[in-house]
């Protein structure tokens, strides 16, 4: 889900952005301000350092990793542009150059040839489209997924708060409307868990009334059993897993952290924060091994341990892309990731060392199939992850109404298989 959404502009925008005064050590922001005063000024050395220093904060950033290839070509390192450029295609990427002469004299050497022929290449579709279920409601904006326990098939809606059961193709039934954007769903026995966000696409959010809040649903019914609701208004809770005595955890996708909601309480209580976060989407609950798994778009795989908070980031030995991440599952003590954040936008298994502390394989199990438009959130289901394919969010501009020429397309839930072939 693109709960931020990442500038193509050049560094020139950031000239407004302020460092932390209270903080000896400089901030993102901080660092993007001096990238952008050596930009204007033409400074291209000290414009490599400072993109060299945010691309250190956010690793995944594939806009710092676009303006570093085109720091080094202003600079006169035309090889460490290609470098940088190749990297990207190794790991299976695409990334757009353009914008800015410096990108046309790049594209100009005869080196870049073969990066290119690389970037067709990524590009290719990989895996089957096999559809299970369609809805041709097409105001949704679907963002939540999940499966009952007898295969019943729900979706959540960003744009409508509507909780749909997709159980009868012929007769989609309306279980639930919530009072906001529906982000997440989770399925526990005769109730259904939502992440709700009255703000954003979210068609009758009041920007003068934010608030997020943990909603359960009698499934039956339709009925509120429990709703808790905080009104920051710098959060937004983008993903939700609920353990087996109904501790809940819900991830801070704009104030980067973790919540936890215990059994019988009325506050989602701050559970863990890191300053490594920058954008926190995807969560997957390990219970047996007391840990959550979390996706940050910008900066990576995390573990939380449930008992102490104390977080380890996953260190990427297998040299892949982790960023980008949106849903994250946990299947065999592999992750499964849906990365809409990437060129393609890709569903991929990342293997795990013994202790889950590193990245040890990386798999691309689908990627820019026909049908999609922004897969997001999934469940897995027996030896599959059934997802959206169809969220839609491409659709929309900044300001939540649908794009010039744009066409908003069914749901589609479609399915990849997760055990090798």
């Amino acid at each position: 889900m693109r709960k931020m959404l990442f500038g193509a502009a050049m560094l020139v925008v950031v000239l407004s952005a302020s460092a932390n005064a209270d903080n000896d050590t400089p901030t993102y922001q901080a660092i993007m301000a001096t990238a952008g005063e050596a930009f204007q000024s033409e400074d291209w050395p000290a414009l490599n350092d400072a993109l060299a220093a945010a691309q250190a904060l956010r690793p995944y950033s594939l806009y710092v990793w676009k303006m570093r290839i085109l720091a080094c070509q202003l600079n006169g390192d035309t090889a460490g542009a290609l470098a940088l450029t190749e990297e990207i295609s190794k790991r299976g990427l695409v990334i757009d150059l353009s914008g800015h002469e410096g990108f046309d004299e790049l594209k100009a050497e005869s080196a870049f040839a073969e990066i290119d022929a690389q970037f067709a290449a990524n590009l290719k579709p990989t895996g089957d489209s096999v559809v299970l279920a369609l809805h041709d409601d097409v105001s949704l904006l679907p963002e939540a997924y999940a499966v009952g326990r007898n295969g019943a098939q729900f979706i959540g809606s960003v744009r409508t708060g509507k909780i749909i059961d997709l159980s009868d193709a012929t007769a989609p039934k309306e279980i639930a409307v919530a009072n906001g954007g529906v982000f997440d769903i989770e399925v526990r026995d005769d109730r259904l868990w939502a992440a709700v966000n009255n703000q954003l696409a979210y068609k009758q959010a009041d920007p003068e009334n934010n608030f997020s809040s943990v909603m359960v649903f009698d499934l039956t019914t339709g009925a509120v059993k429990r709703e808790v609701h905080f009104t920051e208004p710098e959060a937004l809770l983008g993903d939700l897993e609920v353990a087996k005595d109904d501790t809940a955890y819900a991830s801070d996708s704009i104030t980067p952290r973790l919540f936890k909601l215990t059994p019988g309480s009325d506050t989602l209580e701050v559970f863990a924060s890191d300053p490594r976060f920058t954008n926190l989407q995807g969560i997957a609950l390990d219970e047996q091994n007391h840990r959550l798994f979390i996706a940050d778009y910008l900066a990576g795989l995390f573990i939380v341990d449930t008992e102490t908070a104390e977080v380890t980031a996953i260190e990427n030995i297998v040299d892949a892309h982790l960023g980008g991440i949106d849903g994250l599952y946990l299947y065999e003590g592999e992750l499964i990731g849906i990365q809409n954040g990437t060129m393609p936008l890709r569903i991929v298994r990342i293997t795990l060392n013994d202790d889950a502390t590193a990245a040890t394989d990386f798999e691309v199990l689908q990627q820019n199939l026909q049908g999609w438009n922004e897969p997001t959130h999934g469940a897995i289901v027996k030896t599959e992850l059934h997802y959206i394919a169809t969220s839609n969010w491409p659709s929309y501009d900044n300001n939540w109404d649908v794009r010039e020429n744009a066409k908003l397309q069914p749901i589609r839930i479609m399915t990849v298989p997760l055990n090798a072939q």
